[in-house]
């Protein structure tokens, strides 16, 4: 059941440090031959607490998994208690959504839906890296205006997915980083990217 390759996190012989040299490597390409990108840097909140149990059970089908499977694994997903205690007072809730954190199959079950998304990203020309509950961004194009517009495709596509399977970005941790040699950049595109990191959401 291979994951896509710029899928980096719960791999052997996948890290952080190679996620980072393969969006170094891109960069680098940008620059040699004067073209413009925007990296977006998103974080899903709660990622692994919030994914909806038919996203993962989808992602399961998707990838060929047998009916069987899948319900077993639905089964150990559902009806969990998650309990707290307060002094003498204590309570509990059934947990209806989530990758509980801890076993083994569960990091292998996230990748595998936020797989999706990266494949998504990368058929439309967007060059998508996946790390832990982290997705990185790169558009590039000759010119920035065209590089706003495919900005605006791409966080279209992230929205759209965020809707279906339930974690969202978390705004104080999404950042943009334009990466060109021009010295300066069209007014318009410096404040689609102001309008992009004050709004609470990742459309604009």
């Amino acid at each position: 059941m291979p994951l896509h390759p710029n899928q980096h996190a719960y791999q052997a012989g996948k890290s952080v440090e190679i996620a980072l040299h393969q969006l170094f490597v891109q960069v680098g390409k940008v620059l040699d031959q004067q073209e413009t990108a925007l990296g977006v840097f998103l974080d899903r909140e709660g990622a692994f607490n919030n994914t909806s149990y038919d996203s993962i059970c989808a992602a399961l089908f998707k990838c060929g998994v047998n009916y069987t499977i899948v319900r077993w694994i639905r089964a150990t997903l559902e009806g969990g208690l998650a309990e707290a205690t307060l002094s003498k007072s204590s309570g509990s809730i059934e947990v209806s959504r989530g990758c509980p954190q801890g076993g083994v199959l569960l990091p292998f079950l996230w990748c595998l839906v936020v797989d999706d998304l990266i494949a998504r990203h990368n058929v439309g020309g967007v060059h998508t890296q996946g790390y832990m509950d982290g997705i990185c961004l790169l558009m590039v194009r000759k010119f920035p205006n065209m590089v706003a517009g495919l900005k605006q495709w791409a966080l279209h596509i992230a929205e759209t997915w965020h809707d279906e399977v339930g974690p969202l970005v978390n705004p104080d941790k999404t950042g943009l980083v334009v990466f060109t040699k021009r010295r300066k950049l069209p007014g318009f595109f410096l404040m689609l990217l102001y309008v992009t990191l004050c709004r609470p959401s990742i459309s604009v």
